[in-house]
Protein backbone atom coordinates (compact mmCIF):
# COMPACT_ATOMS: atom_id res chain seq x y z
CA UNK A 1 0.00 0.00 0.00
CA UNK A 2 1.04 3.45 -0.98
CA UNK A 3 2.15 5.64 2.04
CA UNK A 4 -0.42 8.14 1.36
CA UNK A 5 -3.35 5.44 0.83
CA UNK A 6 -2.11 3.80 3.96
CA UNK A 7 -2.76 7.45 5.60
CA UNK A 8 -6.13 7.67 4.15
CA UNK A 9 -7.00 4.50 5.50
CA UNK A 10 -5.41 5.38 9.50
CA UNK A 11 -7.52 8.52 8.59
CA UNK A 12 -10.70 6.93 8.12
CA UNK A 13 -10.47 4.29 10.77
CA UNK A 14 -9.36 6.80 13.61
CA UNK A 15 -11.68 9.43 12.27
CA UNK A 16 -14.56 6.65 13.10
CA UNK A 17 -13.45 5.17 16.12
CA UNK A 18 -13.06 9.15 17.25
CA UNK A 19 -16.67 9.79 16.30
CA UNK A 20 -18.22 6.69 17.82
CA UNK A 21 -17.16 7.30 21.02
CA UNK A 22 -17.98 11.34 21.10
CA UNK A 23 -21.45 10.66 19.38
CA UNK A 24 -21.77 8.07 23.23
CA UNK A 25 -20.34 10.84 25.11
CA UNK A 26 -22.31 13.79 23.71
CA UNK A 27 -25.66 12.41 24.15
CA UNK A 28 -24.76 10.90 28.06
CA UNK A 29 -23.44 14.16 29.46
CA UNK A 30 -25.95 16.59 28.35
CA UNK A 31 -29.17 14.31 29.77
CA UNK A 32 -27.19 14.04 32.96
CA UNK A 33 -27.25 17.64 33.04
CA UNK A 34 -31.01 17.82 32.52
CA UNK A 35 -31.10 15.84 35.07
CA UNK A 36 -29.03 17.12 37.63
CA UNK A 37 -29.93 21.16 37.10
CA UNK A 38 -32.55 21.42 34.38
CA UNK A 39 -32.90 22.79 31.19
CA UNK A 40 -31.69 26.70 32.50
CA UNK A 41 -28.29 25.46 33.78
CA UNK A 42 -27.64 23.33 30.24
CA UNK A 43 -28.81 26.47 28.45
CA UNK A 44 -26.42 28.71 29.59
CA UNK A 45 -23.50 25.71 29.56
CA UNK A 46 -24.63 25.48 25.81
CA UNK A 47 -24.07 29.02 25.58
CA UNK A 48 -20.65 29.55 27.18
CA UNK A 49 -19.62 27.19 25.00
CA UNK A 50 -20.49 28.85 21.68
CA UNK A 51 -18.89 31.42 22.67
CA UNK A 52 -15.77 30.00 23.19
CA UNK A 53 -16.54 28.39 19.55
CA UNK A 54 -16.41 32.39 18.54
CA UNK A 55 -13.23 32.87 19.58
CA UNK A 56 -12.10 30.35 17.71
CA UNK A 57 -12.30 33.35 14.67
CA UNK A 58 -8.57 34.84 16.26
CA UNK A 59 -7.06 32.01 14.55
CA UNK A 60 -9.52 30.92 11.94
CA UNK A 61 -7.64 33.21 8.71
CA UNK A 62 -4.52 32.08 9.16
CA UNK A 63 -5.48 28.26 10.06
CA UNK A 64 -7.14 28.16 6.64
CA UNK A 65 -4.70 30.17 5.05
CA UNK A 66 -2.00 27.73 6.14
CA UNK A 67 -3.31 24.62 5.45
CA UNK A 68 -4.56 25.99 1.45
CA UNK A 69 -0.38 27.16 1.21
CA UNK A 70 1.08 24.12 2.63
CA UNK A 71 -0.78 21.67 -0.06
CA UNK A 72 2.05 22.12 -2.46
CA UNK A 73 5.47 21.93 -0.63
CA UNK A 74 3.82 19.39 1.39
CA UNK A 75 3.64 17.25 -1.83
CA UNK A 76 6.60 18.06 -3.21
CA UNK A 77 8.39 17.86 0.16
CA UNK A 78 9.98 21.14 -0.08
CA UNK A 79 11.18 21.71 3.24
CA UNK A 80 12.50 24.93 3.09
CA UNK A 81 9.34 26.60 2.09
CA UNK A 82 6.84 24.31 4.89
CA UNK A 83 9.50 26.40 7.09
CA UNK A 84 9.02 29.67 5.62
CA UNK A 85 5.13 29.62 5.44
CA UNK A 86 5.51 27.67 9.06
CA UNK A 87 7.28 30.65 10.60
CA UNK A 88 5.04 33.13 9.25
CA UNK A 89 2.15 31.31 10.86
CA UNK A 90 3.80 30.61 14.11
CA UNK A 91 4.23 35.06 14.42
CA UNK A 92 0.55 34.91 13.76
CA UNK A 93 0.04 32.54 16.72
CA UNK A 94 1.81 34.24 19.14
CA UNK A 95 0.34 37.60 18.41
CA UNK A 96 -3.49 36.67 18.89
CA UNK A 97 -2.32 34.35 21.79
CA UNK A 98 -2.20 37.47 23.79
CA UNK A 99 -4.94 38.97 22.33
CA UNK A 100 -7.39 35.65 23.09
CA UNK A 101 -6.01 35.80 26.49
CA UNK A 102 -7.71 39.41 27.33
CA UNK A 103 -10.83 38.33 25.40
CA UNK A 104 -10.84 35.33 27.71
CA UNK A 105 -10.97 37.54 30.83
CA UNK A 106 -13.65 39.75 29.79
CA UNK A 107 -15.81 37.36 28.74
CA UNK A 108 -15.94 35.76 32.11
CA UNK A 109 -16.22 39.11 33.97
CA UNK A 110 -19.30 40.02 31.69
CA UNK A 111 -21.33 36.42 31.75
CA UNK A 112 -20.29 36.25 35.82
CA UNK A 113 -21.08 39.60 36.97
CA UNK A 114 -23.27 41.59 34.28
CA UNK A 115 -25.30 38.57 32.17
CA UNK A 116 -28.00 36.66 34.39
CA UNK A 117 -27.13 33.27 34.20
CA UNK A 118 -29.20 31.71 37.84
CA UNK A 119 -25.53 30.63 38.76
CA UNK A 120 -23.26 31.94 41.15
CA UNK A 121 -20.99 34.38 39.76
CA UNK A 122 -17.51 32.74 41.12
CA UNK A 123 -18.98 29.64 39.33
CA UNK A 124 -19.19 31.00 36.00
CA UNK A 125 -16.28 32.91 36.30
CA UNK A 126 -14.18 29.74 37.05
CA UNK A 127 -16.17 27.90 34.16
CA UNK A 128 -15.20 30.23 31.46
CA UNK A 129 -11.58 30.66 32.32
CA UNK A 130 -10.96 26.64 32.87
CA UNK A 131 -12.95 26.80 28.97
CA UNK A 132 -10.04 28.97 27.68
CA UNK A 133 -7.09 27.47 28.97
CA UNK A 134 -6.44 24.52 26.67
CA UNK A 135 -6.70 27.01 23.49
CA UNK A 136 -4.64 29.22 25.04
CA UNK A 137 -1.93 26.59 25.09
CA UNK A 138 -2.68 25.50 21.60
CA UNK A 139 -2.19 29.45 20.54
CA UNK A 140 1.22 29.50 21.91
CA UNK A 141 2.42 26.23 21.69
CA UNK A 142 0.19 23.23 19.73
CA UNK A 143 -1.92 24.81 16.72
CA UNK A 144 0.59 25.51 14.23
CA UNK A 145 1.86 21.94 14.24
CA UNK A 146 -1.67 20.62 14.40
CA UNK A 147 -2.11 22.42 10.73
CA UNK A 148 0.84 20.75 9.05
CA UNK A 149 -0.38 16.96 10.43
CA UNK A 150 -3.35 17.16 8.54
CA UNK A 151 -1.87 18.34 5.43
CA UNK A 152 0.70 16.15 5.55
CA UNK A 153 -2.12 13.44 6.10
CA UNK A 154 -1.60 12.77 9.66
CA UNK A 155 -5.12 13.50 10.73
CA UNK A 156 -4.78 10.17 12.27
CA UNK A 157 -2.46 11.12 15.49
CA UNK A 158 -4.67 13.84 16.29
CA UNK A 159 -8.24 11.76 15.67
CA UNK A 160 -6.62 9.20 18.07
CA UNK A 161 -5.12 11.64 20.86
CA UNK A 162 -8.54 13.33 20.66
CA UNK A 163 -10.28 9.71 21.17
CA UNK A 164 -8.57 9.42 24.20
CA UNK A 165 -8.69 12.73 25.33
CA UNK A 166 -12.63 12.37 25.16
CA UNK A 167 -13.49 8.98 26.34
CA UNK A 168 -11.12 9.59 29.85
CA UNK A 169 -12.34 13.19 30.09
CA UNK A 170 -16.27 12.78 29.89
CA UNK A 171 -15.43 9.23 32.25
CA UNK A 172 -13.77 11.83 34.64
CA UNK A 173 -16.74 13.98 34.12
CA UNK A 174 -19.40 11.70 34.73
CA UNK A 175 -17.40 10.28 37.83
CA UNK A 176 -17.16 13.92 39.40
CA UNK A 177 -21.45 14.23 38.03
CA UNK A 178 -22.13 11.51 40.20
CA UNK A 179 -20.81 11.85 42.64
CA UNK A 180 -20.92 16.01 43.55
CA UNK A 181 -22.61 18.65 42.02
CA UNK A 182 -19.95 20.87 41.26
CA UNK A 183 -19.74 22.13 37.68
CA UNK A 184 -16.12 23.62 38.21
CA UNK A 185 -14.85 20.60 39.16
CA UNK A 186 -16.75 19.08 35.90
CA UNK A 187 -14.77 21.50 33.61
CA UNK A 188 -11.40 21.16 35.85
CA UNK A 189 -11.42 17.41 34.87
CA UNK A 190 -11.49 18.26 31.27
CA UNK A 191 -9.22 21.07 31.36
CA UNK A 192 -6.22 19.41 32.66
CA UNK A 193 -6.71 16.67 30.38
CA UNK A 194 -7.11 18.57 27.50
CA UNK A 195 -3.30 20.47 28.21
CA UNK A 196 -2.01 17.11 28.45
CA UNK A 197 -3.48 16.16 24.87
CA UNK A 198 -1.93 18.98 23.63
CA UNK A 199 1.32 18.43 24.82
CA UNK A 200 1.10 14.63 23.38
CA UNK A 201 0.34 15.93 20.00
CA UNK A 202 3.30 18.66 20.54
CA UNK A 203 5.68 16.28 20.98
CA UNK A 204 4.86 13.82 18.10
CA UNK A 205 5.15 16.29 15.76
CA UNK A 206 8.53 17.83 17.27
CA UNK A 207 9.48 13.91 16.42
CA UNK A 208 8.15 14.33 13.04
CA UNK A 209 9.55 17.03 11.94
CA UNK A 210 12.89 17.39 13.35
CA UNK A 211 13.87 19.60 10.40
CA UNK A 212 10.70 22.21 10.87
CA UNK A 213 12.80 25.51 11.57
CA UNK A 214 10.46 28.54 13.18
CA UNK A 215 13.98 30.76 12.64
CA UNK A 216 13.53 30.39 8.91
CA UNK A 217 12.65 33.67 7.54
CA UNK A 218 8.68 34.12 7.65
CA UNK A 219 7.25 33.90 4.10
CA UNK A 220 3.93 36.43 5.10
CA UNK A 221 2.64 36.38 1.49
CA UNK A 222 2.06 32.96 1.58
CA UNK A 223 -0.62 33.23 4.04
CA UNK A 224 -1.58 36.72 2.67
CA UNK A 225 -4.94 36.21 2.21
CA UNK A 226 -5.84 35.44 5.84
CA UNK A 227 -7.98 38.43 6.30
CA UNK A 228 -9.99 36.81 3.30
CA UNK A 229 -10.05 33.85 4.68
CA UNK A 230 -11.28 35.18 7.96
CA UNK A 231 -14.29 36.36 6.60
CA UNK A 232 -15.39 33.27 5.15
CA UNK A 233 -14.73 31.65 8.46
CA UNK A 234 -16.79 34.26 9.98
CA UNK A 235 -19.69 33.56 8.15
CA UNK A 236 -19.48 29.99 8.77
CA UNK A 237 -19.05 30.76 12.18
CA UNK A 238 -22.29 32.78 12.03
CA UNK A 239 -24.21 29.84 10.45
CA UNK A 240 -23.07 27.74 13.01
CA UNK A 241 -23.37 29.55 15.96
CA UNK A 242 -25.12 32.98 16.14
CA UNK A 243 -28.80 30.87 16.47
CA UNK A 244 -28.18 30.20 19.63
CA UNK A 245 -26.76 33.44 20.77
CA UNK A 246 -29.94 35.42 19.15
CA UNK A 247 -32.19 32.98 21.02
CA UNK A 248 -30.51 33.31 24.80
CA UNK A 249 -30.83 37.51 23.60
CA UNK A 250 -34.29 36.92 22.40
CA UNK A 251 -35.91 34.29 23.91
CA UNK A 252 -34.43 32.40 27.09
CA UNK A 253 -32.08 29.76 27.78
CA UNK A 254 -35.28 26.89 28.22
CA UNK A 255 -35.57 27.60 24.59
CA UNK A 256 -31.63 27.59 23.87
CA UNK A 257 -31.78 24.02 25.56
CA UNK A 258 -34.10 23.02 23.14
CA UNK A 259 -32.50 23.64 20.56
CA UNK A 260 -28.81 22.96 21.57
CA UNK A 261 -30.95 19.11 22.35
CA UNK A 262 -31.65 19.03 18.59
CA UNK A 263 -28.34 20.14 17.61
CA UNK A 264 -26.74 17.55 19.58
CA UNK A 265 -27.67 14.74 17.21
CA UNK A 266 -27.51 17.34 13.99
CA UNK A 267 -23.67 18.44 15.03
CA UNK A 268 -23.08 14.75 15.71
CA UNK A 269 -23.77 13.71 12.18
CA UNK A 270 -21.87 16.99 10.85
CA UNK A 271 -19.07 16.05 12.90
CA UNK A 272 -18.90 12.50 11.48
CA UNK A 273 -19.15 13.48 8.22
CA UNK A 274 -16.15 16.27 8.40
CA UNK A 275 -14.10 13.69 9.92
CA UNK A 276 -14.78 10.86 7.32
CA UNK A 277 -13.76 14.04 4.82
CA UNK A 278 -10.53 15.15 6.47
CA UNK A 279 -9.45 11.30 5.94
CA UNK A 280 -8.83 12.01 2.57
CA UNK A 281 -8.85 16.00 2.01
CA UNK A 282 -5.34 16.23 2.46
CA UNK A 283 -4.67 14.13 -0.68
CA UNK A 284 -7.33 15.80 -2.81
CA UNK A 285 -5.95 19.28 -1.75
CA UNK A 286 -2.39 17.94 -3.02
CA UNK A 287 -3.80 16.64 -6.52
CA UNK A 288 -5.45 19.79 -6.98
CA UNK A 289 -1.64 21.27 -7.56
CA UNK A 290 0.38 18.53 -8.96
CA UNK A 291 -2.04 16.65 -11.36
CA UNK A 292 -5.38 19.05 -12.50
CA UNK A 293 -6.33 16.13 -15.52
CA UNK A 294 -6.77 13.26 -12.15
CA UNK A 295 -8.18 15.57 -9.38
CA UNK A 296 -10.91 16.29 -12.19
CA UNK A 297 -11.72 12.64 -12.29
CA UNK A 298 -11.35 11.59 -9.08
CA UNK A 299 -13.58 15.18 -8.08
CA UNK A 300 -16.52 13.75 -9.83
CA UNK A 301 -16.91 10.60 -8.12
CA UNK A 302 -16.31 12.05 -4.75
CA UNK A 303 -18.83 14.35 -5.63
CA UNK A 304 -21.62 12.14 -6.94
CA UNK A 305 -21.09 9.93 -3.92
CA UNK A 306 -20.76 12.31 -1.42
CA UNK A 307 -23.91 14.20 -1.98
CA UNK A 308 -25.48 10.81 -2.33
CA UNK A 309 -24.84 9.92 1.37
CA UNK A 310 -25.11 13.48 2.40
CA UNK A 311 -29.24 12.89 1.21
CA UNK A 312 -29.43 9.34 2.55
CA UNK A 313 -28.15 10.05 5.91
CA UNK A 314 -30.86 13.52 6.01
CA UNK A 315 -33.48 11.67 5.01
CA UNK A 316 -33.23 8.60 7.39
CA UNK A 317 -32.55 11.74 9.63
CA UNK A 318 -36.14 13.35 8.65
CA UNK A 319 -37.98 10.16 8.98
CA UNK A 320 -36.55 8.84 12.64
CA UNK A 321 -34.68 11.31 14.60
CA UNK A 322 -38.10 13.00 16.11
CA UNK A 323 -39.08 9.56 17.71
CA UNK A 324 -36.04 9.47 19.09
CA UNK A 325 -35.54 13.02 20.38
CA UNK A 326 -38.91 12.03 22.23
CA UNK A 327 -37.32 8.91 23.71
CA UNK A 328 -34.35 10.82 24.86
CA UNK A 329 -35.63 13.52 26.43
CA UNK A 330 -38.40 11.10 28.03
CA UNK A 331 -39.22 12.30 31.48
CA UNK A 332 -37.76 16.17 31.15
CA UNK A 333 -40.67 18.62 31.61
CA UNK A 334 -39.33 22.19 32.24
CA UNK A 335 -39.32 22.59 28.24
CA UNK A 336 -41.04 21.43 25.39
CA UNK A 337 -38.52 19.47 23.42
CA UNK A 338 -41.15 17.60 20.93
CA UNK A 339 -41.21 20.07 17.72
CA UNK A 340 -42.29 18.83 14.47
CA UNK A 341 -41.65 22.06 12.34
CA UNK A 342 -38.35 22.29 14.25
CA UNK A 343 -37.29 18.56 13.39
CA UNK A 344 -37.47 19.48 9.58
CA UNK A 345 -36.21 22.50 9.51
CA UNK A 346 -33.46 21.27 11.29
CA UNK A 347 -32.89 18.63 8.41
CA UNK A 348 -33.51 20.77 5.55
CA UNK A 349 -30.57 23.24 7.02
CA UNK A 350 -28.19 20.45 7.50
CA UNK A 351 -28.69 19.22 4.19
CA UNK A 352 -28.12 22.31 2.56
CA UNK A 353 -25.14 22.74 5.04
CA UNK A 354 -22.78 19.50 4.05
CA UNK A 355 -24.21 19.15 0.37
CA UNK A 356 -22.40 22.09 -0.59
CA UNK A 357 -18.88 21.10 0.87
CA UNK A 358 -17.51 19.83 -1.81
CA UNK A 359 -17.66 23.06 -3.97
CA UNK A 360 -16.65 24.65 -0.28
CA UNK A 361 -13.64 22.30 -0.74
CA UNK A 362 -12.55 23.20 -4.58
CA UNK A 363 -12.40 26.88 -3.19
CA UNK A 364 -10.37 26.12 -0.77
CA UNK A 365 -7.51 24.01 -2.34
CA UNK A 366 -7.56 26.72 -4.87
CA UNK A 367 -7.17 29.88 -2.82
CA UNK A 368 -10.54 31.95 -3.70
CA UNK A 369 -11.10 33.50 -0.95
CA UNK A 370 -10.07 37.13 -1.65
CA UNK A 371 -12.26 36.29 -4.75
CA UNK A 372 -15.15 34.97 -2.48
CA UNK A 373 -15.34 36.98 0.32
CA UNK A 374 -18.53 39.19 -0.82
CA UNK A 375 -19.67 36.17 -0.82
CA UNK A 376 -19.70 35.13 2.62
CA UNK A 377 -20.42 38.71 3.54
CA UNK A 378 -23.96 38.50 2.08
CA UNK A 379 -24.62 35.17 3.61
CA UNK A 380 -23.64 37.17 7.19
CA UNK A 381 -26.42 39.99 6.32
CA UNK A 382 -29.15 37.56 5.16
CA UNK A 383 -28.60 35.34 8.12
CA UNK A 384 -28.81 37.59 10.92
CA UNK A 385 -31.15 39.53 9.54
CA UNK A 386 -33.57 37.26 8.23
CA UNK A 387 -32.74 35.39 11.63
CA UNK A 388 -33.90 37.97 13.88
CA UNK A 389 -36.86 39.19 12.19
CA UNK A 390 -38.42 35.51 12.42
CA UNK A 391 -36.90 34.55 15.98
CA UNK A 392 -39.42 37.72 17.13
CA UNK A 393 -42.39 36.31 14.73
CA UNK A 394 -41.65 32.51 14.94
CA UNK A 395 -39.73 31.96 17.80
CA UNK A 396 -37.37 28.99 17.97
CA UNK A 397 -37.80 27.66 14.18
CA UNK A 398 -37.31 31.74 13.27
CA UNK A 399 -33.85 30.98 13.65
CA UNK A 400 -33.27 27.97 11.21
CA UNK A 401 -35.52 29.82 9.00
CA UNK A 402 -33.14 32.75 9.00
CA UNK A 403 -30.25 30.23 8.07
CA UNK A 404 -32.16 28.55 5.50
CA UNK A 405 -32.72 31.06 3.70
CA UNK A 406 -28.71 32.55 3.72
CA UNK A 407 -27.73 29.05 2.67
CA UNK A 408 -30.01 29.04 -0.46
CA UNK A 409 -28.27 32.03 -1.51
CA UNK A 410 -24.19 30.83 -0.53
CA UNK A 411 -25.10 27.50 -1.66
CA UNK A 412 -26.19 28.45 -5.24
CA UNK A 413 -23.76 31.25 -5.79
CA UNK A 414 -20.71 28.31 -4.25
CA UNK A 415 -21.78 25.49 -6.60
CA UNK A 416 -21.89 28.33 -9.63
CA UNK A 417 -18.05 30.05 -8.94
CA UNK A 418 -16.56 26.62 -8.05
CA UNK A 419 -17.46 24.63 -11.26
CA UNK A 420 -17.77 27.33 -13.47
CA UNK A 421 -14.59 29.53 -12.48
CA UNK A 422 -12.74 27.09 -10.52
CA UNK A 423 -13.05 23.75 -12.39
CA UNK A 424 -14.29 25.20 -15.44
CA UNK A 425 -16.98 22.73 -15.57
CA UNK A 426 -21.01 23.63 -16.32
CA UNK A 427 -22.06 23.92 -12.73
CA UNK A 428 -25.02 22.20 -14.25
CA UNK A 429 -23.01 19.25 -13.01
CA UNK A 430 -23.56 19.75 -9.50
CA UNK A 431 -27.40 21.36 -10.04
CA UNK A 432 -27.95 17.78 -11.58
CA UNK A 433 -27.05 15.71 -8.39
CA UNK A 434 -29.01 17.72 -6.65
CA UNK A 435 -32.13 17.49 -8.44
CA UNK A 436 -31.59 13.11 -8.86
CA UNK A 437 -31.18 13.39 -4.71
CA UNK A 438 -33.78 16.12 -4.25
CA UNK A 439 -36.66 14.78 -6.13
CA UNK A 440 -36.29 11.24 -4.06
CA UNK A 441 -35.87 13.06 -0.33
CA UNK A 442 -38.99 14.91 -1.16
CA UNK A 443 -40.90 11.36 -2.15
CA UNK A 444 -39.62 10.21 0.46
CA UNK A 445 -40.87 13.33 2.96
CA UNK A 446 -44.16 12.88 1.46
CA UNK A 447 -44.53 9.28 2.65
CA UNK A 448 -42.96 9.86 6.10
CA UNK A 449 -42.98 12.98 7.80
CA UNK A 450 -40.86 13.39 10.61
CA UNK A 451 -43.64 12.73 13.08
CA UNK A 452 -44.59 9.49 11.21
CA UNK A 453 -43.34 7.28 13.89
CA UNK A 454 -43.76 9.43 16.86
CA UNK A 455 -44.70 7.26 20.06
CA UNK A 456 -42.61 4.05 19.55
CA UNK A 457 -40.66 2.59 21.74
CA UNK A 458 -36.70 2.77 21.01
CA UNK A 459 -36.70 -1.25 19.86
CA UNK A 460 -39.64 -0.47 17.16
CA UNK A 461 -37.93 2.61 16.22
CA UNK A 462 -34.75 0.54 15.17
CA UNK A 463 -36.73 -2.27 13.65
CA UNK A 464 -38.38 0.42 11.64
CA UNK A 465 -35.42 2.07 10.94
CA UNK A 466 -33.63 -0.70 9.58
CA UNK A 467 -36.41 -2.06 7.78
CA UNK A 468 -36.78 0.87 5.63
CA UNK A 469 -33.26 1.56 4.88
CA UNK A 470 -33.51 -1.34 3.00
CA UNK A 471 -35.16 0.31 0.30
CA UNK A 472 -34.27 3.88 1.04
CA UNK A 473 -30.31 3.41 0.31
CA UNK A 474 -30.63 1.32 -2.88
CA UNK A 475 -33.47 3.36 -4.30
CA UNK A 476 -30.90 6.37 -4.09
CA UNK A 477 -27.80 4.37 -4.96
CA UNK A 478 -30.12 3.09 -8.44
CA UNK A 479 -31.26 6.37 -9.09
CA UNK A 480 -27.77 7.90 -9.19
CA UNK A 481 -26.17 5.17 -11.16
CA UNK A 482 -28.94 5.43 -14.03
CA UNK A 483 -28.21 9.04 -14.36
CA UNK A 484 -24.18 9.40 -13.48
CA UNK A 485 -23.37 6.41 -15.55
CA UNK A 486 -20.15 7.44 -16.74
CA UNK A 487 -19.10 8.51 -12.73
CA UNK A 488 -20.11 4.80 -11.22
CA UNK A 489 -17.88 3.89 -14.68
CA UNK A 490 -14.70 5.23 -13.96
CA UNK A 491 -15.39 4.56 -10.08
CA UNK A 492 -16.11 0.73 -11.19
CA UNK A 493 -12.67 1.16 -12.91
CA UNK A 494 -10.59 2.64 -9.88
CA UNK A 495 -11.81 -0.14 -7.30
CA UNK A 496 -10.90 -2.66 -10.06
CA UNK A 497 -7.71 -1.14 -10.12
CA UNK A 498 -7.06 -0.44 -6.55
CA UNK A 499 -7.53 -4.52 -6.10
CA UNK A 500 -5.07 -5.50 -8.91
Amino acid sequence: MKPKDRRIKYNLLSGIVYQVVLIAMSFLLPRLYLENFGSEVNGVLSTIKQIFTYMCLLEAGVGLATTQALYKPVAEKEQRDISAIMAATNSYYKKTGFIYAAIVLAIASVYAFIVPTGIESAIVFALVILNGVPSLFSYFVQAKYRILMEVDGRKYVINNSETMLHLFSNIGKILVLLLTDSLVLIQLVYCVLAVLQLVYVYMYARRRYPWLDFKAKPDFSAISQKKSVLVHQISGMVFNNTDILLLSFLCDFKIVSVYTIYNIFFSQVQSFITSVILGFSFALGQMFHTDKEKFLKTYAMYETLYIMATFIIYTLMGVFLLPLIQIYTGGIHDAEYTNVYLCFLFVIMNLLANGKLPSNHVLEYSGKFRETQSHAVIEMIINITVSVAAILKFGICGAIFGTIVALLFRGTIMIYYANKKVLGRSQFATYKLWLINGAIFGFIMLLFFVDAFSGLSFGKLLVQGILHSLWIVPLYLIANMIFQKEVFKNLWEEIRRKRA
